[in-house]
């Protein structure tokens, strides 16, 4: 028996970027997944457009996400599971984890995120930093608000922008080394509503040359997972050029 193709319009909202010009990895993963019914993996080919008629092709277990002919993404459906984080820190040991994030203040290429840009004043203010605990271990509060969600329910897509953010590699961070996003995979155990104190928590599984693993997790406020993520993330080549772009470009 063949499965049948369907074809489903897309279009990434222009205020959801990641750096300039493009979606945050963890905003366009998280709606990639959505087409499968949320629990996937997503790898990323291409930059993520915004504001930019895409198209998906949903087949069986896969869907794959196009602008023209060009190959964007493609999704595909894993089995449900939940990490346990190294750390469950309190909203307090998050907090002041956000107030030591390594470039607040320092432009570069995500100072705009709408997750962890520390100047998007309209963001999710998912701006992790190390634990003093424990240095390369990342936390942040995640406190989403009715703007990004549906009905008091916090839309899935924002709960992957924030374990996407929070799991870029504490070392990346201190040494600057910009990375993006190469997949993603995710699995949400249950709705979250904007009215809920959440920390996400962010860590490193192994590193390579340019590439690293790494993973996060989402906490309430009685310490129980309810979304978590494992990451690959890719180190841009030309390092020197983004950090003197980032200067110029808002």
């Amino acid at each position: 028996m063949t499965n049948t193709m369907m074809t489903t319009p897309l279009r990434l909202s222009g205020r959801e970027n990641g750096p300039k010009g493009m979606s945050n990895g963890g905003f366009a993963c998280g709606t990639f997944a959505g087409l499968l019914g949320g629990t996937a993996k997503v790898t990323l080919h291409q930059k993520v457009p915004l504001e930019t008629d895409l198209v998906a092709r949903i087949s069986g277990h896969q869907a794959t996400v196009l602008n023209g002919e060009t190959l964007i993404a493609v999704a595909e459906t894993v089995e449900p599971f939940v990490l346990e984080p190294p750390v469950r820190p309190t909203a307090t040991q998050a907090e002041f984890a956000r107030s030591q994030h390594p470039l607040r203040g320092v432009r570069h290429p995500l100072s705009n995120c709408v997750v962890c840009g520390p100047e998007r004043p309209d963001g999710l203010g998912v701006t992790p930093g190390p634990l003093a605990t424990d240095p390369d271990v990342l936390a942040a509060p995640f406190r989403p608000t009715a703007g990004y969600a549906i009905n008091g329910v916090v839309r899935p897509a924002a709960v992957w922008g924030a374990l996407d953010c929070t799991s870029y590699s504490a070392a990346d961070y201190r040494s600057r080394r910009f990375c993006l996003l190469g997949s993603l995979e995710g699995h949400q155990v249950r709705p979250i509503e904007v009215t809920e104190n959440l920390v996400v928590v962010g860590w490193t599984r192994s590193a390579g040359n340019r590439s690293v693993q790494t993973a996060s997790a989402m906490i309430d406020e009685d310490g129980a997972v309810v979304a978590s993520a494992r990451a690959v993330w890719v180190a841009v080549r030309h390092q020197w050029a983004v950090k003197t772009i980032a200067r110029f470009v808002g």
